[in-house]
């Protein structure tokens, strides 16, 4: 009997330990797993801001095109109607405007009240870096004016194809064409960039002579990307997907 204990004692420990070692390799292969995971998160991360680090510094040597997205407007579903109001019914030039915001379509066309504090923040913001900004375009669209003054301090012409492919029956091989006519011929001051002030869907992947512009390409509000002009032909360097992902660069704790 005494036997059988002491031979039952010696199982059930060395089944205790066995159970115990389990664990721990269990629990070590787990924290291992969660460890790689974090870290290669990290690495995506500090990869992706990284980028956003380099030419945020990059900018404030100059020499791009900076095609902005403008700040927030009010979304009326029908919104194309009243921009080709805008845009075409009016006796200004063909790159005039009807200037909607003293017009009774306002509300439809330009800034509501949060983004002419968003454009006026974003303003505030590139005054506060000594962001160098030369010639600045826009789109003949109310919002987009009213982002260029607010954000850059006016704008030196307005441009009808800068306005989105909402309101137009059009070819799109001859609107990229015309884009990439403009954008080519847009005056780059020394030591600074040029600025467009548009809208989304004006600039498409096919506008490009290299291949890093990102599928479903699209921005926020205040949301802007960095293109150059080169010998042969317009170059995708970057994407700031909203303001602030420029904007936090240069703040630092």
């Amino acid at each position: 009997m005494k036997k059988f204990l002491l031979f039952f004692y010696l199982f059930l420990s060395c089944l205790i330990l066995l159970i115990s070692l389990s664990s721990l390799v269990y629990l070590y292969e787990k924290r291992t797993k969660i460890k790689n995971f974090v870290f290669s998160n990290i690495q995506d991360d500090y990869q992706e801001y990284g980028d956003d680090i380099y030419w945020a510094k990059e900018l404030m040597n100059g020499g791009y095109i900076l095609h902005f997205r403008h700040a927030e407007r009010d979304k009326w579903i029908d919104v194309t109607m009243y921009d080709a109001l805008e845009s075409d019914l009016h006796d200004n030039e063909v790159d005039g405007s009807r200037y909607a915001e003293n017009d009774y379509f306002a509300n439809a066309v330009c800034l509501n009240e949060r983004g002419k504090v968003q454009a006026k923040a974003m303003g505030e913001s590139l005054k506060h870096i000594g962001f160098p900004i030369g010639v600045v375009h826009s789109s003949v669209s109310c919002r987009a004016r009213q982002t260029a003054e607010l954000a850059f301090g006016g704008y030196d012409k307005l441009h009808r194809i800068l306005v989105h492919k909402g309101p137009y029956n059009e070819y799109e091989k001859e609107r990229v064409s015309s884009i990439i006519e403009l954008y080519e011929n847009i005056r780059i001051e020394e030591g600074k960039n040029s600025i467009v002030s548009s809208h989304n869907s004006v600039v498409t992947c096919n506008m490009f002579v290299n291949n890093t512009c990102p599928p479903g390409i699209e921005l926020e509000e205040g949301g802007f990307y960095v293109l150059k002009k080169t010998d042969k032909g317009l170059v995708f360097e970057h994407e700031f997907h909203n303001f602030n992902d420029f904007n936090k660069v240069f703040y630092q704790r």
